[in-house]
């Protein structure tokens, strides 16, 4: 049975790339107008995918160990997770806009961003969870 660190952690971190995700395309680019098929399609296939990241995301950090401090580990899962997305996204010309070579880099980097956010929201789920339960003994 899914603990309940992971279940908050996979929404967390799912919400919060959801909704950086919306901020950079919606608020800095303004180019979510420009999306080719219905909105509701859109924002509903949207929300899927970043309920499956934040799973996948959530689901390595739990068994995968590093090493690491517990929030960096989720931060470089995270930006190595958004590395493979961004890169399998341009690979099959998935994009808003037209792209010179600057938007290619900085939405790249952009992506690395939301998605080790997400990271670092898991680890810190976990790191007060753990800590959680060493007060409380659970």
């Amino acid at each position: 049975m899914l603990k309940k660190r992971f279940i908050i952690s996979w929404f967390l971190s799912s919400i919060l790339m959801f909704g950086l995700g919306m901020f950079w395309h919606g608020v800095l680019l303004n180019d979510l107008k420009f999306i080719p098929s219905p909105h509701t399609l859109f924002y509903s296939l949207a929300v899927l995918a970043y309920i499956v990241i934040g799973f996948a995301l959530t689901f390595v950090f739990t068994y995968l160990s590093m090493g690491i401090g517990i929030k960096l580990k989720g931060s470089l899962m995270g930006v190595a997770l958004g590395f493979f997305i961004y890169l399998i996204a341009f690979v099959f010309g998935v994009s808003f806009k037209g792209a010179g070579t600057q938007h290619i880099v900085v939405d790249f980097l952009w992506q690395m961003i939301e998605q080790g956010a997400g990271g670092g929201a898991v680890g810190t789920v976990y790191m007060l969870a753990r800590r959680r339960d060493q007060v409380f003994g659970d």
